[in-house]
């Protein structure tokens, strides 16, 4: 199973728990990991009583939400575009969805800033009696929750359900640091990011104005593409400048590739993501691909012009700034 697919799995159940919230419960005891120790697992205080426990309200995307003024507690629930924020801004989170498995929940980039975070994942009723031991005084949710959902994620603790669509990243990026006073940090995000973007807007502006990339994603051990502003598309082709191939440009959602299909557009680069567990736990999908005599008879393979995971295949795509700096590094990289 996927990292993520297995957090998406938990999350839909979550969100069948929750709308059922109020009737009795199952008979059988449900597995509960322990909270680890040093880590509370008591109520969260009232947080007006104080200070700096208090509450006050912020603005994001035109909608205002009552939060902690300095929480300490914050929880992720299946928010992977947050969860790549927390990554750049060095927060690390109370508690998160799982990307893998038991053994390495938070594989990759989010590794070494989610050491101690404690790793959400299991069935339902694991899931929604963790969120309830744990006692988050906030939770970072996502906008593909149902509404039903998020209201009942706001009795646990004040929830904001950040936006998954692209165009968003830098609000969304802003909102972490607020809640986190990592200001500063946000701001020298954006800056290197548009520094690094205007040099690679330069360098495609130096190539053949018809040179067209392509990038695929292999999942359940097929190829996928994507639309124009979707997964690494936004970047390559809406930042960076590079022609919209006409494949791209027919696809409105996410859609099978077949070999034939990619002959037929035979793109002069191709980037290619290929994560181990979104097929099979292993490589013999790109094993069985790159041995293919029409893949071997590709203008971006013959001229040696493909690029294999030239960023890690578990980032969110081009929808967050981590995306959207490791993309145009993998630019300048590639394609100097």
């Amino acid at each position: 199973m996927s990292y993520r697919s297995s957090s998406l799995v938990v999350c839909l159940l979550l969100a069948a728990l929750l709308a059922s919230c109020g009737q009795s419960g199952s008979s059988s005891s449900p597995r509960i990991t322990p909270v680890p120790s040093g880590q509370s697992s008591s109520p969260s205080p009232d947080l007006k009583a104080n200070g700096e426990d208090g509450l006050h309200t912020i603005t994001y995307l035109g909608k205002q939400y009552e939060v902690p003024v300095a929480p300490r507690k914050i929880l992720f629930m299946s928010a992977f575009e947050s969860m790549e924020d927390a990554v750049v801004l060095g927060i690390e989170p109370y508690a998160s969805s799982a990307i893998g498995d038991e053994d390495e929940p938070f594989p990759g980039f989010y590794g070494a800033v989610m050491q101690n975070t404690i790793p959400l994942m299991g069935t339902t009723e694991e899931s929604f009696e963790y969120l309830l031991q744990l006692s988050p005084d906030l939770i970072i949710g996502t906008d593909m929750e149902t509404p039903a959902v998020h209201e009942q994620l706001s009795k646990i603790a004040p929830t904001i359900p950040v936006s998954h669509f692209g165009p968003d990243w830098q609000a969304n990026l802003e909102l972490l640091a607020e809640l986190t006073g990592k200001q500063e940090e946000a701001r020298g995000v954006i800056a290197r990011y548009e520094q690094d973007r205007h040099k690679a807007r330069q360098l495609v502006k130096g190539l053949d104005a018809d040179t067209e990339v392509l990038a695929i994603r292999v999942r359940g051990e097929q190829m996928m593409v994507y639309p124009e502003s979707v997964f690494l598309n936004d970047v390559l082709y809406e930042q960076l400048g590079f022609k919209i191939p006409e494949l791209v440009k027919q696809t409105k959602q996410q859609e099978v590739l077949s070999l034939e299909g990619l002959s037929v557009a035979n793109p002069d680069y191709i980037i290619l993501q290929y994560d181990v567990y979104e097929n099979g736990g292993s490589e013999r999908a790109l094993e069985e691909l790159q041995k293919s005599k029409v893949w071997q008879g590709l203008d971006a393979v013959r001229s040696d012009r493909l690029f294999i995971n030239a960023v890690d295949p578990l980032i969110s795509g081009g929808g967050t700034a981590n995306g959207k700096i490791l993309i145009t590094q993998a630019v300048l990289d590639k394609f100097q």
